[in-house]
C-alpha cells in the first residue's frame, strides 16, 4: 500500500459516513457496518474481549461483546471498520489482510468515526464551540471532544476560536 497521510484515512471515513447518510451526531458504527454489508454479531464473551473480525461463510463479520461499556464497543467497532475500509480502498488487498501492521491507521479511522471532522465543525458552529455539550452530543468524553476540536483548529491552547 502506498504511503498515506492521516488526512487521507480520515477522508476515507468521511466518504463512508456521507455515503451512509450520516448528517447528525452521534455516528452509529453499527449502521455503517450495515451500510457496508458486514453483519455485527453480539455474543457475551470474557470481560477482556471487546471485538474481532471473523470469517462467516468466507466474508467478514464482526463479533462484539455486549457486556463491554458502550464507548469501548463503539471505539472497537470503529477500529474494525477502519480495517475493512483499508481493504476496500486497496485494489490489491485481500481479506483478511495478511501483511503489515495497519493498527495505527485503523486507530486514526476509529477516532474519525467517533468525532468526524465535518460533523464536529458543523455542530461546533451551531453550539458556539461548547466542547462539553458536543461531547454529550457525540457520545464521547469531554477530553476526547476537546482534543478533536484542537486537532481541527476550533480550540487553541489559550481559548476558543470565534469565527462566526
Amino acid at each position: 500500500m502506498a504511503l498515506r497521510s492521516d488526512a487521507y484515512y480520515r477522508g476515507l471515513v468521511e466518504a463512508e459516513l456521507r455515503a451512509a447518510g450520516h448528517t447528525e451526531p452521534p455516528v452509529s458504527p453499527t449502521a455503517v457496518a450495515t451500510h457496508l454489508g458486514v453483519p455485527v454479531r453480539t455474543l457475551p464473551l470474557p470481560p477482556w474481549f471487546t471485538a474481532a473480525l471473523v470469517y462467516e461463510d468466507g466474508m467478514p463479520a464482526i463479533l462484539l461483546n455486549p457486556t463491554r461499556p458502550e464507548d469501548v464497543r463503539r471505539r472497537a467497532l470503529g477500529h474494525l471498520l477502519g480495517h475493512l475500509l483499508l481493504v476496500l480502498d486497496d485494489p490489491t488487498a485481500t481479506y483478511p489482510r495478511a501483511a503489515g501492521d495497519v493498527h495505527r491507521e485503523a486507530d486514526i479511522m476509529a477516532e474519525e468515526f467517533e468525532t468526524p471532522g465535518y460533523l464536529v465543525r458543523d455542530q461546533a458552529q451551531k453550539w458556539f464551540n461548547d466542547y462539553r455539550y458536543l461531547a454529550g452530543l457525540f457520545g464521547v468524553t469531554e477530553e476526547r471532544m476537546f482534543a478533536a476540536m484542537q486537532e481541527l483548529g476550533l480550540i487553541k491552547s489559550r481559548g476558543v476560536i470565534w469565527d462566526y
